[in-house]
């Protein structure tokens, strides 16, 4: 692409923020689109002439060239659509976005979790969208990062390495192609399979909020830090433990196995973050030390990550005859915790289109 690519960005929230305020800073366009229900979420831009970075991006003030609730507005002219929205909105972003989107466009879900691009493009098919739309995903954030104050986001972390698949396979270097003269930390995977198969979110969060549930739920300290204060060895035993299981799916499929250790190392440890296991990186992480910890159970570290994490891991594993206690068992007691049988509102083989496919068939239908 001879010219600068235009970015829209879905979702208002951590993520968009600092998104649409590094793109813009850096010379892009961009435009800020968040669904009309959440409006509140950007009129503080607007009332405040733009978004206000600080952190490891740079510093400033940035004007998106538009902060809108009109997803026509916002997709027309784009090349790049970035989906930065959690997992449970994936379905109603893919709805509005589907009369407007233009087989040239490609769309990107900052993280697609599991399978949220075999979700987004269902719900754009079923809605009368384009079967042309190239769809990719990555397996996390870009940036860790947190709102402040009314038109404010701190970027704490900004990751060196990001996996990155389109649906189908082969259309992978083409979205790099565009991609990676802004981020050129987006690198390519095999296919959607290897990205879903390394989100590790649902690995890192469950094992630190189910252990914590009591301390979480008493609200007894005003304010605690999540990794400094939570991620103590018995966590990351936890953790360790699920992303073992979670190695043996990647053994399944014939895909590289990289530990939840070594990706961390590859994502931060430009910025310092050290370790030989979950506990020992997370526990003196200068990434995280700073970020609080949640005043819920419901927080998006259970009712995100588990039934769009580990619920699909585990039917995963279940199809294809791998063992999940560990996973298991964090779903069932986050079940019970919330009250939700998140087995049955997650993610699945079923819901995903992959009920009864070998791994082989599987492989063909992400790389067709």
């Amino acid at each position: 692409m001879s010219k600068k690519p235009v970015f829209a960005i879905l979702g208002a929230g951590n993520g968009g923020f600092v998104t649409a305020a590094d793109l813009t800073l850096r010379g892009y366009e961009v435009r800020l689109f968040e669904l009309a229900e959440f409006a509140a979420t950007i009129e503080p831009i607007l009332e405040n002439d733009g978004i206000a970075l600080r952190g490891i991006a740079g510093e400033g003030l940035a004007m998106p060239t538009l902060v809108s609730s009109d997803i026509e507005k916002t997709l027309d002219g784009a090349d790049v659509i970035l989906v930065i929205v959690p997992s449970m909105g994936h379905r109603e972003i893919a709805r509005v976005c589907a009369p407007y989107l233009k087989p040239e466009q490609i769309v990107v879900l900052i993280p697609g979790n599991f399978g949220g691009v075999l979700e987004f493009r269902q719900e754009l098919l079923a809605n009368g969208g384009t079967k042309d739309v190239t769809i990719a995903e990555t397996t996390s954030l870009m940036f860790a990062a947190k709102k402040e104050g009314t038109n404010g986001i701190w970027a704490r972390g900004l990751k060196q390495y990001l996996p990155l698949a389109a649906f189908p396979a082969s259309r992978t270097d083409d979205v790099l192609a565009v991609l990676n003269e802004a981020y050129p930390q987006f690198v390519a995977v095999a296919n959607v399979m290897e990205t879903s198969l390394n989100n590790l979110n649902p690995i890192v969060h469950p094992a630190a909020m189910l252990t914590n549930v009591g301390f979480i739920e008493s609200q007894r300290v005003p304010e605690w830090y999540f990794y400094k204060d939570g991620y103590t060895q018995g966590a990351g035993h936890i953790a360790d433990q699920m992303d073992n299981e979670r190695l043996a799916l990647l053994t399944a499929f014939g895909l590289p196995e990289i530990s939840a250790t070594e990706t961390l190392h590859r994502f931060y440890g430009h910025q310092g973050m050290n370790g030989d296991s979950l506990y020992s990186l997370f526990s003196e992480s200068p990434v995280h030390s700073a970020a609080l910890g949640p005043k819920s159970s419901e927080n998006r570290m259970l009712s995100e990550d588990i039934p769009y994490g580990l619920v699909p891991y585990v039917s995963l594993a279940k199809m294809l005859g791998s063992a999940t206690p560990m996973m298991d068992a964090a779903i069932t007691m986050a079940s019970v915790v919330n009250q939700t049988d998140y087995r049955k509102t997650g993610r699945t083989v079923e819901t995903l289109g992959l009920a009864g496919m070998s791994v082989q068939q599987i492989q063909d239908f992400v790389n067709q």
